[in-house]
């Protein structure tokens, strides 16, 4: 799972929430900063870059953008694990969007109970899909393989906690197994043949 910040979160839910169905269900920056807390309303730029880059949401025009099906389903999963209390009186559409995504993914995302598996499992899982991501990237031309996107596919295909996967992963890189430079932000990785 791609675990968000609780800003994050409260940025792409209020994205959902307040989308405009009759302008092809996009929302406008403006809205969306208007509508968060005023502790993050001075982030809200940096927040909208962070989830554009993430392929989170599409800007559709200057100030309009709209949510991705990635960070719709990226919403839901966090929704479980989120730490944040509303302080105010919640709006129709924010109540309406709470009861859409647990309508529409307590079927498709069940909760799922993490299961410890032991580092050579997971080493083996993890090096799979690797190469499974090398190979369509191959396929496309270039390949970039970003450490965060993989672990998010890791867990979204295994059940297993968030702190465990760090670890595990951190496990490999100090053991040689994966090779990773970090670039504006981001980690790259490559797994050492």
């Amino acid at each position: 799972m791609f675990q968000l910040d609780t800003e994050q979160f409260i940025y792409l839910f209020y994205a959902s929430a307040y989308k405009e169905a009759d302008k092809a269900d996009t929302v406008t920056k403006g809205s969306v900063k208007s509508h968060l807390p005023s502790e993050y309303k001075k982030k809200a730029e940096s927040i909208y870059q962070f989830l554009l880059d993430n392929i989170l949401i599409r800007e559709i025009s200057k100030g309009r953008f709209s949510v991705t099906e990635q960070g719709i389903d990226t919403l839901a999963q966090n929704l479980i694990t989120i730490d944040y209390n509303f302080n105010t009186n919640i709006g129709a559409k924010v109540a309406n969007f709470l009861l859409f995504c647990y309508q529409k993914y307590s079927k498709v995302y069940p909760l799922k109970l993490s299961k410890e598996i032991s580092f050579d499992e997971f080493q083996e899982k993890f090096e799979a899909l690797y190469f499974e991501e090398k190979k369509q990237q191959e396929l496309q031309g270039t390949v970039v393989i970003y450490s965060h996107l993989l672990l998010q596919k890791f867990a979204e295909k295994n059940s297993i906690p968030d702190n465990k996967l760090n670890e595990y992963f951190a496990l490999l890189k100090k053991n040689r197994k994966i090779f990773t430079v970090t670039e504006t932000e981001y980690e790259m990785m490559e797994w050492v043949e």
